[in-house]
């Protein structure tokens, strides 16, 4: 199985017949910047880690038109405006973020096979991990971290960073209860949003299935009304029935009607049940 290197969802080993060599070295380099010091050597300020520098190198086996097409299909694939992922596949798991940096080579000089090397610059100069880590509750405790529910309402969240440098974590909150206030504490600091009071005393309805009749297809809760008057034609007989067939409810039974009524006909009726206050009988049905 051929060495894969995917540029930009573009896998190179399609285009080239191998790679003979990668040079990723160890890390990206440091810069150190340090003061003179006025007695003896200098003391230190601060060191930041430097671009990244990846070279690979190639063959291409004489076939007829071959080096005109991979000349061409290269420079299509390398052609990016901005940094794209850079895939070993060594180690799939870590991307680089990279842009092709100065001229790609190809050398034709030998009848029977090219070989040419492309560099990459990657700014940042890290690799980053292709995949993403969540925590919640069903790992808490794990590899990941641990989440600590506390009795005053707060949550303590400890995360474990299995990498090589500080990563910053996006954090996802949902609330269970109306609440105004959201605080996120950590070691350097702190975030706060809304108002901690939740001064303004207005509590929000909450939206809500009483009836669905997806899961009642046969309008089972629905029941029989006989005798009682209609709501909102008293000249409407409900001594009828109303019967469930295979496509839904229809008119059984005409029943009886008094001298006042000029239809016969049937009703149902379902109580709504309590809404998840405990009320019966929602205002804004």
């Amino acid at each position: 199985m051929a060495f894969s290197v995917k540029f930009n969802d573009v896998d190179l080993s399609t285009i080239v017949d191998g790679f003979t060599a990668i040079t990723r070295n160890i890390g990206a380099g440091w810069t150190n910047t340090v003061q003179p010091n006025p007695i003896i050597g200098a003391d230190f300020t601060q060191n930041s880690i430097n671009s990244k520098s990846i070279t690979v190198n190639f063959i291409a086996n004489v076939k007829l038109d071959r080096f005109t097409s991979v000349r061409k299909a290269l420079a299509s694939a390398l052609n990016v405006k901005q940094p794209a992922a850079l895939i070993f596949d060594d180690d799939p798991n870590q991307v680089w973020w990279a842009v092709p940096d100065g001229t790609p080579t190809l050398d034709e000089s030998s009848f029977y096979q090219a070989v040419g090397s492309i560099t990459f610059l990657v700014p940042s100069g890290v690799s980053e991990s292709v995949e993403t880590n969540i925590l919640n509750a069903s790992n808490s405790g794990g590899s990941l971290g641990t989440i600590t529910n506390n009795s005053d309402g707060s949550v303590d969240i400890e995360i474990n960073n299995t990498g090589n440098l500080e990563a910053f974590p996006t954090i996802e909150i949902t609330n269970v209860h109306e609440n105004g206030y959201i605080a996120i504490a950590g070691q350097n600091g702190a975030i706060e949003i809304g108002n901690r009071q939740e001064a303004n005393g207005a509590t929000h309805a909450l939206s809500e299935y009483l009836y669905n009749s997806n899961s009642d297809l046969s309008f089972s809760k629905f029941k029989d009304a006989t005798g009682t008057a209609n709501p909102q034609n008293s000249g409407l007989g409900t001594n009828g029935t109303i019967s469930f067939q295979s496509d839904g409810l229809r008119f059984a039974t005409q029943g009886t009607m008094s001298g006042s009524q000029f239809a016969g006909g049937g009703m149902k009726v379902m109580t709504l049940p309590a809404d998840s206050n405990g009320h019966v009988g929602a205002v804004n049905f």
